[in-house]
C-alpha cells in the first residue's frame, strides 16, 4: 500500500497569523537603522491597493532590506525569529494533528509561501522524515537589489507545480490537505481529504459547496477583534 501524504499550509494553519508580518516587526526591532525601507513598504501597500503591483511584488518590497544582510547574520536572525516569535504561536491541536499523521505512517509535507530563509529553521521541530517546502529567494537579484523568486512565490497553483517538480505530483489520491486560505484551493482540490482550518469567507463558501471538512474552534475574541488585531499587526510591521 502506497504511503499517504498529509500537506499542511503554514501561516494561519499551523500558526496563528501571518509570519511575514511577524518577521517585519521582529526585523525592524533588531535593525532600527533599516527603517528607511519602511517608506518603500508603505508605497508598496499603496500600489498594491491600487492594483498596480500584485502580492508577489509586495512581498519582494517587504523583504528588500534582507538583500543587504550578510548570509550568516540573516541566518542567525532567522533562527532567533523562529525560536522566539513563531514557536509560541503554533496551534497546539493542529500541530497534534500533524504528529498524528506522522504516527500513522503518513508523509508530512509543510508547503508554504513563507520564505525558506526562516522556514527552514522549523525542520528540526518537525517529525523525522517530514518534508518542508517554501518560497526560495535569491538576494540582490531583482530591480534595485530586491530579492528575486527562484521558481516563483510558492502560493496557489505554484504549490501544485512544486509538488510535480519534486516528484509528488501523483500523491493526491489518499492524501490529506490542511489550509485556512482560498489561495490554497488548488492544494485542497489536489488532496482527496481536504480540511479547511478556520477558513476565510471565500474558502468557507467553497468548502460548504464542495462538502469539505471545516475545522473551527472556539475563540475568546470575536471575529471583528481578530481582524482589528491583524490590521494593527500590519501597521506595526510596515
Amino acid at each position: 500500500m502506497a504511503q499517504a501524504h498529509a500537506f499542511f499550509d503554514f501561516d494561519d494553519t499551523l500558526i496563528e497569523g501571518d509570519s511575514i508580518l511577524y518577521w517585519q516587526r521582529f526585523y525592524y526591532g533588531r535593525r532600527p537603522l533599516r527603517r528607511v525601507f519602511q517608506i518603500a513598504n508603505w508605497l508598496g501597500l499603496v500600489l498594491y491597493s491600487l492594483r498596480i503591483i500584485d502580492s508577489h511584488r509586495l512581498k519582494q518590497v517587504f523583504l528588500w532590506p534582507l538583500s543587504f544582510e550578510k548570509p550568516g547574520t540573516l541566518d542567525a536572525l532567522a533562527a532567533e525569529f523562529v525560536r522566539t516569535k513563531l514557536v509560541p504561536r503554533f496551534y497546539p491541536h493542529v500541530w497534534e494533528r500533524l504528529r498524528e499523521h506522522h504516527r500513522k505512517g503518513d508523509k508530512v509535507v509543510v508547503i508554504s509561501a513563507s520564505g525558506t530563509f526562516y522556514l527552514n529553521h522549523l525542520q528540526t521541530l518537525l517529525p523525522e522524515g517530514s518534508l518542508l517546502q517554501g518560497t526560495e529567494l535569491e538576494w540582490s537579484k531583482g530591480f534595485l537589489g530586491m530579492p528575486a523568486y527562484r521558481d516563483g512565490n510558492l502560493r496557489g497553483e505554484n504549490k501544485i507545480r512544486r509538488l510535480h517538480a519534486i516528484g509528488l505530483g501523483d500523491t493526491g489520491r489518499g492524501a490529506y490537505a490542511y489550509s485556512d486560505h482560498h489561495h490554497d484551493i488548488p492544494l485542497l482540490r489536489f488532496a482527496e481529504f481536504p480540511t479547511c482550518i478556520q477558513p476565510t469567507r471565500k474558502l468557507r463558501e467553497v468548502a460548504q459547496k464542495e462538502g469539505w471538512v471545516i475545522w473551527d474552534w472556539p475563540d475568546a475574541r470575536p471575529r471583528w477583534r481578530r481582524k482589528l488585531e491583524s490590521l494593527r499587526l500590519l501597521l506595526l510591521a510596515v
